[in-house]
């Protein structure tokens, strides 16, 4: 051969070497998805100002301006209705629920434009893009989620902010996540990073946002490279929200003392209290939900009717307006008696089915924790009431009551206990918020499976929970889905011919095998990402040169759960089958759409048939 044609050969394969080194950094470094978790926190965090601004403008608009306009006077947190009477109500108190019920005008204004993305409840519909659909989240989620919140949070409505700014922290990572293009496994943790960035900003809490995405968002599972990026991102969020002075604004917490006594086992039926009152408000919320939904209202009338039933509430309870951390506040610091503690619980539950049911748009994060802390301060002057001296610090049992309900509802434990820990910075809370919490949420499960983010989802046939998905992909295997018709491709064949096959074929992935039929690679479209403008170097590369080596693989003989591990491991839409008796021979090809239809078909039947 002479030098010339050295040098031709040279360069093309120069131009593989380089395009197998690009393949490496692009689809097995980790660089790339750490850089785009930073961007999400960066942004999540931003967001999360513009969020809450929205809400505090939205708030001094219609409680300011409107309201004023009205004449109608000022309420107050520490208004207690059963210490002053009818005679404590504020001038022209029967103006009060012309102020919701203006908001809930405007929201519906809002959603004749934008029509199924503005009303209720979204984190379950939210759970389900991500767990089942893929992932894609529409860009202007971002800025319809945020007015609408800010209008029905502003106007008085009851309902929270951490379920929208959670949703928006999604898209976020949605977004970013489609300008890099990652596997279907790595945009579904890049949203979840989002999530746990928008938790992370607005408490200032970082564990506890990684916590609320992995128990939550991602249904229980963990992976490093999933924590790796939920913690970078978090983190880049929080660093951020400091840097806005922005974060931990919501919630100023005492220092209490927590002593290991007696109170513990207070501490204990607590727990147990909280339990079946999680329950109640998961019921409750969706047994309005669903009377709104069968009432004679006409569907464009129910936010401004359901406003107007807040409204009422309003006049006699203030405090069950927007998210409630204000009153959470007070509640910290002992300032309202039993009888007002007690009736906010009743009122809170009810007032934010009403609120979300009938059309509002918020989260039930802020209301759990608020009937959390009321029932816990409630809980300690009753006790203290009967038995002068039990409790201490009353306003501990209303801080461990409120992650002990937030617990119980969302069936997430951990994002509980790291949220007190990291607003609290005492380690002494760890024992009582771990006592109550997990027999809280252990009690729920027992008398209610579902939690309050999950049960909408599973009454319509889809179960998330991991429990639920690992019996059943445990119990078949990968022969009962295996696509057996699938076209192998000679690691010696040459690029050329190897394009025409790929443009005659409905397939997208092609085994590589050598001159004994033995598996070598995987070749598909991206492979070919970095040659198919450099025309003059396909008469020199062959096929080998350019496929994915050692690929994973699955035996026809292994469960469909171990297969969906890997594939989930590799970020995989499609995984070489091979034969149990020989592994280097290929019988087909499963895919990760018929797996994921398998397990909705399967979890469809289960609850028809039983």
């Amino acid at each position: 051969m002479s030098a010339a044609d050295k040098e031709v050969v040279e360069v093309p394969s120069t131009v593989a070497a380089t395009a197998r080194g690009w393949r490496s950094y692009v689809y097995e470094s980790e660089g790339w998805l750490l850089a785009a978790a930073v961007a999400i926190g960066v942004l999540a965090a931003l967001a999360n100002v513009v969020f809450h601004f929205a809400v505090e403008a939205a708030s001094g608009w219609f409680w300011g301006g409107l309201a004023g306009g009205f004449g109608i006077a000022p309420q107050h947190v520490t208004d207690d209705i059963f210490s002053t009477g009818l005679a404590g109500l504020p001038r022209h108190w029967w103006l009060i629920p012309l102020v919701p019920m203006t908001g809930m005008a405007v929201l519906v204004v809002l959603d004749y434009w934008f029509p199924g993305e503005i009303h209720g409840y979204g984190l379950p519909r939210f759970l389900e893009i991500v767990n089942v659909e893929g992932g894609y989240i529409k860009r202007r989620w971002m800025t319809l989620k945020t007015l609408a919140s800010a209008i029905t949070l502003g106007c008085g409505m009851s309902a929270g902010v951490e379920g929208p700014i959670a949703q928006i922290g999604g898209a976020i990572g949605s977004t970013v996540s489609r300008l890099i293009r990652p596997t279907p496994e790595h945009l579904r943790v890049l949203i979840a990073a989002g999530t746990a960035a928008a938790i992370a900003a607005t408490f200032g809490s970082p564990i506890a946002g990684v916590m609320f995405a992995q128990e939550v968002v991602l249904l229980g599972e963990s992976q490093i490279q999933s924590l790796t990026l939920l913690v970078v991102s978090a983190g880049s969020a929080t660093v951020m929200s400091q840097y806005l002075a922005r974060y931990h604004e919501l919630l100023h917490v005492p220092a209490f003392h927590f002593p290991i006594n007696h109170e513990l086992l207070l501490y204990l039926s607590l727990g147990l209290l909280c339990g079946p009152l999680a329950v109640a408000f998961i019921r409750s919320f969706y047994a309005i939900k669903d009377w709104a939904a069968a009432s004679p209202i006409p569907t464009a009338l129910r936010p401004v009717a359901g406003a107007l039933v807040v409204g009422v509430s309003l006049i006699f309870f203030p405090q069950v307006a927007g998210s409630g951390y204000d009153v959470i506040n007070e509640a910290f610091f002992g300032r309202m008696g039993a009888q007002l503690l007690l009736a906010l619980v009743v009122t809170k539950m009810l007032m934010t089915g009403v609120t979300l049911g009938f059309g509002g748009s918020g989260g039930v994060f802020a209301p759990a924790m608020f009937v959390g802390a009321m029932f816990g301060a409630g809980f300690a002057t009753v006790v203290n009431h009967f038995a002068p001296g039990a409790i201490a610090e009353p306003g501990g049992f209303a801080l461990v009551g409120m992650g002990t309900l937030l617990s119980a509802a969302t069936h997430a434990p951990m994002t509980a206990i790291f949220l007190l820990f990291e607003l609290t910075r005492d380690y002494d809370v760890v024992v009582p918020i771990m006592v109550t919490a997990i027999t809280a949420t252990i009690t729920a499960r027992r008398l209610f499976p579902e939690s309050i983010d999950h049960y909408d989802l599973a009454r319509r046939g889809l179960h998330l929970s991991a429990d639920s998905r690992d019996h059943i992909l445990r119990q078949h295997f990968v022969r009962s889905l295996v696509a057996r018709d699938v076209e192998l491709v000679a690691e010696n064949l040459m690029l050329g011919e190897f394009l025409k096959k790929v443009t005659d074929s409905h397939h997208s992935q092609f085994p590589v095998v050598d001159s004994d039929q033995h598996l070598v690679g995987m070749m598909g479209m991206e492979d070919l990402r970095a040659v198919l403008l450099a025309r003059e170097s396909w008469p020199y590369l062959i096929v080998g040169e350019l496929a994915r080596r050692d690929v994973p693989v699955v035996r026809v003989c292994d469960s469909l759960y171990d297969a969906m591990g890997i594939m989930a491991d590799h970020g995989l839409e499609q995984i070489p089958v091979v034969d149990e008796t020989d592994e280097r021979r290929v019988v087909g090809l499963l895919k990760r759409s018929e797996l994921q239809n398998f397990y909705q078909k399967r979890l469809l039947a289960r609850d028809l048939l039983g």
